[in-house]
């Protein structure tokens, strides 16, 4: 076992997976399930009822848990889920349905087994930026922020291919420009070559 998994940081994954489970195996967290239920007290009828129906079932798909009916005289149904992590969980089912108590099994099955913990963060990282979290204004220009808007030179669309247009318009001024450039003389020399002298 590392460092890194002795003083695991709580934040968002952590919490849901203890020890990375799931990255590259699945280890089943409960470790054990107890449901203590009554033979006879109408408190305990869907209780009854989903070991009748449904607990041979839920063994058989989940073989990495423990099940263990517990009946006692006159008492509520409780069931008590067990972790690998030493955890345990109790929950009251006291006059619940069958479908109710095979909710809550199903809850404790895929629960991890630790406490809620309230999550500060949606994003976790093993090695945080001292320099803090990146965002779009990271490298902004600063003159950005005092800046009056709206401003001619931010609206402009950037990025834009120039359209025909604008491409002919650009070509005729280069042309003139090359054209001021001659001297006279030279100037003389290619009008009298456009006319075929």
């Amino acid at each position: 076992m590392s460092a890194n998994n002795l003083f695991m940081k709580s934040g968002w994954i952590t919490a849901n997976a203890p020890l990375r489970n799931g990255i590259a195996r699945y280890i089943p967290q409960l470790a054990r399930i107890t449901i203590k239920f009554c033979k006879a007290d109408g408190s305990s009828n869907g209780v009854r009822q989903f070991i009748q129906q449904d607990v041979v079932q839920f063994a058989k798909q989940n073989p990495s848990v423990v099940v263990y009916l517990k009946p006692r005289r006159h008492r509520t149904p409780v069931i008590v889920a067990e972790y690998l992590n030493g955890e345990s969980h109790w929950q009251s089912l006291n006059n619940f349905t069958v479908d109710e108590v095979g909710s809550w099994v199903d809850y404790y099955r895929t629960h991890s087994g630790r406490e809620f913990m309230a999550q500060t963060k949606m994003t976790y990282t093993d090695y945080p930026s001292i320099q803090g979290m990146w965002h779009p204004h990271v490298h902004s220009d600063p003159a950005l922020v005092v800046t009056e808007l709206p401003n001619d030179e931010l609206s402009r669309t950037r990025n834009l291919k120039p359209s025909a247009t604008e491409n002919l318009i650009d070509m005729f001024n280069r042309q003139v420009k090359i054209d001021k450039d001659f001297t006279e003389g030279e100037s003389e020399k290619l009008e009298m070559r456009k006319q075929g002298k």
